[in-house]
């Protein structure tokens, strides 16, 4: 019971705990665009999609349309990984998890969860 408890507090104030912690607003904030370099990354999804598009051995224009999104999809995800890889982030899941577990602590111990 004591543990429902707990994780209906953290739904209803997980947004409010989590704008308050440095760490996983300094992530956030890593995925925005702030320079040219950034901007070079996240085109590269869109140039990997057209020249595939190019090369696809299928005749069927709509297959090509669909393989192209799909390898643009991909390569989205991959270039997302790399600039996280770059800078040396973890990841948010990894952050919130460690918040939580300080704010289960915390609210065993006083019974708030700040």
């Amino acid at each position: 019971m004591k543990e429902e408890t707990f994780e209906q507090l953290w739904a209803s104030q997980k947004k409010q705990i989590l704008s308050r912690n440095a760490e996983y607003q300094r992530i956030v904030n890593s995925y925005q665009m702030r320079s040219g370099a950034d901007w070079l990354l996240f085109a590269l999804p869109l140039v990997g999609a057209i020249v595939a598009f190019d090369y696809l051995p299928f005749k069927n224009e709509i297959l090509n349309w669909i393989v192209s999104a799909i390898i643009a999809i991909v390569l989205f995800c991959l270039v997302v990984a790399l600039k996280s890889w770059m800078n040396g982030d973890r990841s948010l899941a990894e952050v919130e998890a460690e918040v939580k577990q300080q704010c289960f602590e915390t609210w065993k111990k006083t019974g708030k969860l700040t």
